[in-house]
């Protein structure tokens, strides 16, 4: 044997020399504003907003009754669908992220959460489509 010793780990990428968090062995201070340890951008505070938006107006058409209460759905469902997927896509681009950065863990929990929000983007896409379809069905009756 040449004296080496295998290991499952992953090598770290290394810090640049000359980053002081890397000289005095404190870990890096973290930038920008953040909620606990999920940071705000502009895109997170967009789809938030989007989303609320989305539930506030499906609510709305839940408990308003007249003839346009199905389109309203549709468009309720189909707003809240495209939300969930850009943060399907957004959870994608974490878990590349992560995994790169040997954060398996949370890579693995990232990839879960974005699995289930694609699968709740997928659905509300169908329900709008099925209320859409619902709509154009009763046009003539």
């Amino acid at each position: 044997m040449s004296g080496r010793t295998t290991s499952s780990r992953r090598p770290q990428p290394s810090a640049p020399e000359d980053d002081a968090a890397s000289r005095d062995g404190s870990p890096r201070r973290r930038r920008g504003p953040r909620i606990g340890p999920i940071g705000i951008s502009p895109l997170r505070v967009t789809l938030f907003l989007a989303l609320l938006g989305g539930l506030g107006f499906l609510a709305y058409a839940v408990f308003v009754r007249d003839a346009l209460q199905v389109p309203l759905m549709a468009s309720g469902l189909a707003v809240i669908g495209l939300v969930f997927a850009a943060m399907a896509v957004l959870a994608l681009l974490s878990v590349v992220r992560s995994g790169r950065a040997g954060r398996d863990g949370m890579a693995v929990m990232t990839a879960l959460f974005g699995g289930l929000i694609a699968v709740a983007s997928l659905m509300s896409l169908a329900a709008a489509v099925i209320m859409s379809l619902i709509w154009s069905g009763t046009k003539g009756a």
